[in-house]
């Protein structure tokens, strides 16, 4: 099942942004530098180009951004450097 990607600058210097990923009523969290950020959505979450630079370029000039229908394996996101995030339940 995919879930959402939710991009957000988290600090300007040194730069780093925040990624939560949902996926149902689950979600997880991690911390990236600019570079970390960018070989992310390149390999892990598998994005095409052309979708990373229009990513990278929103999160630049708004700070923020989110990718719907991305897929990412629950099981492998511990691996990944992902941190569940507490439930609001």
């Amino acid at each position: 099942m995919p879930g959402n990607l939710h991009i957000f600058r988290l600090r300007a210097d040194p730069l780093q942004y925040q990624v939560n990923y949902n996926l149902g009523a689950n979600s997880w969290v991690q911390v990236f530098t600019p570079q970390g950020l960018e070989d992310f959505l390149h390999h892990s979450a598998a994005l095409p180009d052309d979708e990373i630079q229009a990513l990278l370029a929103e999160l630049r000039n708004e700070n923020h951004t989110t990718e719907a229908n991305v897929e990412l394996g629950e099981s492998h996101l511990g691996e990944m450097g992902f941190a569940e995030s507490p439930s609001d339940e």
